[in-house]
């Protein structure tokens, strides 16, 4: 019967809806997580007992080893897991209610064993376990490395300037085949090999679209690419090194390929504590959320702020936008498509495609309408930009889904109905505090000449992006 279970358990899920194997997964996510939380708790319990003690162990770790039959990563993961429920029972509430998955409870638990920056993790706890539920997993990983930096400037500073110093590369020739390998160096060097690779792996692909149209004109797509991912790789490389050797004609540096992006609040303090400003760093009048801090490269890999600094102090800042009104990148209702610098900074804002699991990098995305730009009125400008990958773009648009910004600015996709795309387990979002529109609306209030105009922005709000240009 055992052997069975598995093919009569698919046979059964064949017989349902796509809301029935939502439905499915959502009991399935929850029983997961509920049993992983009981065996946090019994972990919690076994070191109160010290009842590993009984199976001749000196540690819990060594015990769920055993017990379980797992990995010591495993084990400690487990531990640690139990350490931060039982020190933070919320946490502990919110997995149980399938409100965060075991993914983000194990990351807070990384961050509140931090050796430098846990200290401070009780402070920030509500606004990390609230930034679990709220954000994108890859978005809440980026928040909580931004906790760690800004709780822990120093040490950050630290691992940064070491990664620099060990920095070391090799080429060699085994067999008449070529084996390559590079390590460390500091943030701005990261981001400009992998910009460079990226663009160049880009190039290769074009090149096999172009061949295989070239081959099997109106039957291309029914043809495979003459190349795979892994040669396209490789020959993108190889292509680095022979441009490498070739001097551009006019002699002009290339186009910026990185963008950082950071707010006001960590450039301000970046040059102040380096003594270029008059501020006093040591007044908490004005608390910051740390997760809001913004000092990273424009795919969301977060940078030290003396990083950024130092870029600055060496005038290699191309250019600074600052708010989404009354620049060139606002075209307000004068043109209806992002285009040229409005398009550019819309991908800037994002990392990646605006739809949640989308792995598609902002920079080949669609950039989309919040506000539709015919239906509402929408404007063609920063605060109106939802960068959408193609297939996610037209979908939006065959399924009549709008987007809707909650009170920390993120943007949520909306069905017909009213109900918002969201996670297993996660709550409805806290909309913008204008009371007329707290409620969701249906597709025909919405689409109504009397639905209330949507406030898209806090004109306050400011955002500043800067950018570098490569070495």
């Amino acid at each position: 019967m055992i052997e069975r279970m598995f093919p009569q358990l698919v046979d059964e899920l064949m017989e349902l809806s796509i809301d029935g194997l939502d439905q499915a997964l959502a009991s399935a996510k929850l029983a997961r997580e509920q049993a992983e939380l009981q065996l946090a708790a019994i972990a919690a319990v076994v070191q109160a007992k010290q009842a590993h003690v009984n199976h001749a162990h000196r540690s819990v770790n060594t015990y769920l080893k055993q017990q379980l039959n797992c990995s010591s990563a495993q084990a400690r993961t487990i531990r640690r897991r139990a350490r931060l429920v039982n020190e933070h029972p919320e946490i502990a509430d919110a997995l149980a209610e399938g409100r965060v998955g075991v993914g983000q409870v194990d990351r807070l638990a990384t961050a509140a064993a931090h050796p430098r920056a846990g200290h401070r993790f009780a402070e920030f706890e509500p606004i990390l376990t609230d930034s679990a539920e709220r954000l994108d997993y890859d978005e809440f990983l980026t928040a909580v490395k931004h906790f760690e930096v800004q709780a822990d400037l120093d040490g950050a500073f630290d691992d940064q300037r070491f990664h620099e110093e060990e920095r070391t590369a090799s080429v060699t020739v085994n067999n008449a085949a070529v084996d390559i390998s590079a390590s460390g160096g500091d943030p701005i060097a990261a981001a400009e090999i992998k910009a460079v690779f990226d663009r160049a792996v880009e190039a290769e692909i074009d090149k096999d679209f172009e061949a295989r149209r070239n081959e099997h004109g109106d039957e291309a797509l029914a043809h495979p690419l003459p190349r795979t991912a892994r040669q396209r790789k490789f020959d993108a490389l190889h292509q680095i090194f022979i441009d490498s050797a070739t001097a551009p004609a006019d002699g002009l540096r290339p186009e910026p390929l990185v963008n950082f992006i950071i707010d006001p609040n960590t450039g301000i303090e970046a040059l102040a504590r380096h003594g270029f400003l008059e501020i006093d760093l040591d007044d908490d009048s004005h608390p910051v959320n740390p997760t809001t801090r913004l000092c990273a490269t424009g795919t969301g890999t977060p940078v030290h702020p003396d990083v950024a600094l130092r870029a600055m102090v060496r005038g290699s800042i191309r250019r600074v936008v600052v708010d989404a009104h009354g620049v060139v990148i606002d075209h307000g209702r004068k043109q209806r498509l992002f285009s040229g610098a409005a398009r550019d900074a819309a991908r800037l804002l994002a990392v990646r495609c605006g739809q949640r699991g989308s792995d598609v990098p902002a920079e080949f995305c669609d950039i989309d309408h919040v506000d539709e730009w015919a239906a509402d009125h929408g404007d063609t400008n920063q605060a109106n930009a939802l960068p959408l990958c193609g297939s996610h773009d037209r979908w939006k648009h065959r399924k009549r889904l709008r987007g809707r910004r909650d009170r920390h600015g993120q943007i949520h996709l909306i069905r017909p109905d009213g109900t918002v795309i969201k996670p297993l387990g996660a709550r409805d979002p806290e909309w913008e505090t204008d009371q007329s529109v707290q409620r969701c609306l249906s597709w025909a209030e919405f689409a109504s000449t009397t639905s209330p105009r949507r406030s898209l922005i806090d004109e306050a709000a400011i955002v500043q992006v800067i950018e570098f240009p490569a070495a």
